[in-house]
Parts: C-alpha cells; sequence; structure tokens
C-alpha cells in the first residue's frame, strides 16, 4: 500500500475502502473467469466478456463495455491456478493508482489529485471523461498549463459537527480552487507565477494550423484528453525495430514517423502520449505524478514550482522542502513503480462478436486505408524483460509476468508512430512531433469513450472520422463516399474492437 508519501490526518478524501473493494472485485472476477486459453494468438480475438459472448441476431449491432479494467487473460489463469503473485501486483497497484494526495504533497501546482480521477472511464485505468490538459504554444518551459494551485483550494477553517471537528483543516473549494483557465478566477500568487511560465491566458483560442495568424506565430493553446491506458503492457513490450519495420512497411504517403527519446538511460521509441513523448510505462508514471498531480519521484525530483514553499494556510503547510516526496518502499517500489505495475498488467479492452454487418465494416475499413495507419495486428518482444526498465529500486518484471508479455500478438489497430495530420495537429511542437504531428490513436475500446480526438471536439465515430486531414485525408474521403449502409457496417465494425 502506499506507505512511502506522507500525508497529515484528517486532511483530504480517503479512498482507500473503495479501491480496495473494487480491487477485491477484480480478484474475484478474475479468479472466477479465468479461461484456459492460450496467451499468445496470432487469431483476432473475440469478446473476453460473458456479457460479451451472447449470440445475437446478425442485424444487430451490440455494444458493452463490461470487461474493461481487467488483468491480463494469463493473469487470470494463474490466478485460477493458485498463482496470485502477478494478480496481487496489480491490485496493489490498482490501490495506488486511485488514492487521493494531500497537501503538502500535492502540488503545489497540479490538474489532479489521482491519477484514478482522469484515467476513469468506463473503468480505472480508461480516459477521462472531460479535458484534463491544457498546452500552451509558446511555452518553452515544457509540460502543460497547471491548472489549481495549493494557495488556493482552502477556505473556511476548520469544521464541527456537534461536538466532533470534522475536516479540521478547512473546507477544499469546489472543485480545488479557482481554474487558471476560468476568465473570472481571481489567481493566487502561484497562479499568476504559472501564466507567466507557461504564457498562458484566457484569452487564447485553440491553434489552428492553418490559420494565417498560426503561421505569422500567434500564440494558442491546445486541449487534450487523457488517454485510456488498457493493454499499455503490451505497448511497452513492442522492440524498437518493431515499430521501424511498420514504418517500412507503410506507402509513402501515409508512413509514420519514428520518434525516439533519450529514457531511463537509454534510446527508446516513444509510443505512449499524444506526441509520443514518452517510452516505457514507468517513465509515463513519473512524468505524470510530477506534471498531473504535483508530486516529486526519484525520477522526477525537482518541483514545477516553489511558489508555496513552507507557506500555511488555516494551519496546513502547502508545501514542504521534502523531494522527492515519492520515495522507494522495502520492497523496491516507489509510488510510479506501483502506477507502472498496474498499467502493465491492465488488459487490452475486450472485443466484441462481430455480426454480419461489422465483419463487411471490417473488410471494407481495409479497403478503404484505415488499416494503413490502424495497423491491426502486432506482436511483443520474445523477453520484453530485456529492455523494460527496472523498478526505481532495481526489481524487475515478475518471470511470470514476462512470460505473459513474450511474443504475445495483440490487435489495438493502431501503429503508435507520428503522422502529419494536417489541420487535425494540436499546434504544438513537442521534440521531433511538429505542430500538426500527432501519434495514431488506438481504436480499441474506442466505443467506451464519450468524447473522441485529443480534445474532445468529436461526439461520435464518424465525426472524428469527418475531421481526419493530412495524411489521413484519403482514408477520410474513401469513407465519405462509401452509401450509407457501408459507412454504418464500417462504423458497427469499429464498435466491436
Amino acid at each position: 500500500m502506499r506507505s512511502n508519501v506522507h500525508r497529515p490526518s484528517g486532511f483530504g478524501l480517503k479512498v482507500r475502502a473503495a479501491a480496495l473493494a473494487v480491487s477485491c472485485a477484480t480478484v474475484v472476477a478474475a479468479s472466477s473467469t479465468a479461461q484456459a486459453q492460450t496467451t499468445n494468438s496470432s487469431a483476432q480475438p473475440q469478446a473476453t466478456s460473458s456479457a460479451a459472448q451472447l449470440q445475437f441476431p446478425q442485424n444487430t449491432a451490440v455494444t458493452n463495455i463490461s470487461g474493461f479494467g481487467d488483468p491480463l487473460g494469463g493473469i487470470k489463469v494463474e490466478a485460477a491456478l493458485g498463482i496470485n503473485g502477478d494478480l496481487q501486483t496489480f491490485a496493489t497497484g490498482q490501490l495506488n493508482f486511485m488514492e487521493v494526495d494531500s497537501l503538502p504533497e500535492l502540488g503545489p501546482i497540479f490538474n489532479s489529485r489521482s491519477c484514478g480521477a482522469c484515467h476513469s472511464q468506463p473503468a480505472i485505468g480508461g480516459s477521462g471523461e472531460f479535458i484534463n490538459e491544457v498546452r500552451v504554444r509558446n511555452n518553452t518551459a515544457g509540460g502543460p498549463v497547471h491548472i489549481f494551485a495549493a494557495d488556493n483550494i482552502l477556505r473556511a477553517g476548520p469544521q464541527t459537527q456537534g461536538s466532533l471537528v470534522i475536516f479540521p483543516n478547512g473546507l477544499e473549494s469546489t472543485p480545488l480552487g479557482c481554474q487558471i483557465t476560468a476568465p473570472g478566477c481571481s489567481q493566487s500568487a502561484c497562479q499568476v507565477e504559472e501564466a507567466m511560465r507557461t504564457t498562458f491566458a484566457t484569452t487564447l483560442g485553440l491553434c489552428d494550423t492553418t490559420s494565417a495568424a498560426f503561421a505569422s506565430g500567434a500564440n494558442c493553446t491546445a486541449e487534450r484528453q487523457a488517454t485510456p491506458l488498457f493493454g499499455f503492457g503490451l505497448v511497452e513490450a513492442v522492440a524498437n525495430g518493431t515499430f521501424d519495420a511498420i514504418a517500412a512497411a507503410q506507402p509513402a504517403a501515409i508512413r509514420g514517423t519514428v520518434k525516439r527519446v533519450t529514457e531511463l538511460g537509454a534510446t527508446r521509441v516513444a509510443r505512449f502520449g499524444w506526441k509520443d513523448d514518452v517510452a516505457t510505462l514507468r517513465g509515463f508514471a513519473a512524468d505524470a505524478y510530477l506534471n498531473e498531480v504535483g508530486v516529486t519521484s526519484p525520477d522526477a525530483p525537482t518541483e514545477r514550482s516553489t511558489c508555496a514553499l513552507n507557506q500555511t494556510q488555516f494551519g496546513v503547510l502547502l508545501d514542504a522542502s521534502d523531494d522527492p516526496e515519492d520515495t522507494i518502499d522495502s520492497n523496491g517500489r516507489a509510488d510510479i513503480d506501483r502506477f507502472a505495475d498496474f498499467q502493465r498488467a491492465l488488459a487490452p479492452p475486450p472485443q466484441l462478436q462481430q455480426n454480419a454487418s461489422a465483419q463487411a465494416g471490417h473488410t471494407l475499413f481495409q479497403n478503404i486505408g484505415c488499416a494503413g495507419c490502424h495497423v491491426e495486428t502486432i506482436t511483443t518482444a520474445s523477453n520484453p524483460a530485456s529492455f523494460i526498465p527496472r523498478t526505481t529500486g532495481g526489481v524487475p518484471i515478475s518471470n511470470t509476468l514476462n512470460t505473459i508479455l513474450s511474443s504475445n500478438t495483440f490487435h489495438p489497430f493502431g501503429d503508435f508512430l507520428l503522422h502529419d495530420m494536417g489541420s487535425l495537429g494540436d499546434g504544438i511542437t513537442s521534440g521531433a512531433a511538429g505542430p500538426t504531428m500527432m501519434r495514431t490513436a488506438p481504436l480499441w475500446g474506442v466505443r467506451a469513450k464519450s468524447r473522441l480526438l485529443h480534445d474532445g471536439r468529436a461526439e461520435d465515430v464518424a465525426e472524428a472520422i469527418a475531421f481526419h486531414d493530412g495524411q489521413a485525408a484519403a482514408a477520410r474521403a474513401a469513407f465519405q463516399a462509401l452509401s450509407p449502409a457501408n459507412q454504418q457496417k464500417v462504423l458497427d465494425f469499429i464498435n466491436t474492437i
């Protein structure tokens, strides 16, 4: 459990009971529904949830979200055999992922106070229902704008109920103080500093990479949703060379760009984030813990700001000089390692059984060129443990998990490469990812998202396709040239993957 980060008693919501209930439910479900089937298969998998295996009339399109957030199938099989080590690691990581952080570790500038708060749709580990990040074109400091700050989230002082003291450190403003993005916000000292650091202003609009204003260098913003994490352990377990081979096999007109980053002491192919900024789940966790929650760790030990250092409100210390706040425990793991454990063991979204319309849509999906970037099948390395980073305390992934991840063929419907998306680009430059370049979002599980594309501009898959541009323009045009009936077949197929 997360005992390595100190939190004062009486302040902040506690979700351990709820998290434990979810975790126990996961363990029970994993043990009771484990299927004696091979983990690695080159055949396209069918639905893994019992609800999805029901038989429906051939002309009926059925979608559901059962099975999201489960551990990998191989871990379920282990649990059914009484081997619970990987399942326990997954469950412990899930608890840490859901826990709520409090002052003084939280912040002093942040976007959320729990990993699970941004990754909860339709299950823990998913995406977010709302915009979770704002990026600014002219921000040279890197990272997102931090919407909240520690120096304006408390109000009213201690509270009582009869003879009992409740919320001894004061109430928290709803949601977490005024948001820097709100035009009417009376910004705190931390937020004034943040606006100057990131060049953010509430008057900035979204970046339009086709506009004259953008061409002249005008500042602008991009909004981003949190990406779903399902199946990320498999993505991490793909060898660098596999991504090179995927790019080499693509036609020149739509060929993706392989982005490499130096991370945790090695040059690796980046595969996570809207601009392919991160290569490993440990790196992904450390970056998010610092930039989204404001907690420093062994991999990211320096605060983004010291604006509230040693300051107090209502007797509450807002920020302490105790970096890194997330430290390595006796098991060789910091919180960021626990987050990575949970993500690494998350199963891909369950696929649904395809009716006749969806099967025809699969063929159309390939014929009109969608599969060029939304690559259906990828296989992991034969020994992922050889390049998956050890924990911050030097602990490698287990031999059993390495076996589960090894030579595993999966179906993400995405190549995890950068593509020039023209007007769909977010306008932000991030290393080798220019303003019009975006990572291909995998389509698996897209039926469980309420808003689509990086900033939620699309309400459904058809609208998301209509926004495609640049290297995806030809596939968009081919889809729009289909008859309404055939377009529906493609949509029916996408809603099963």
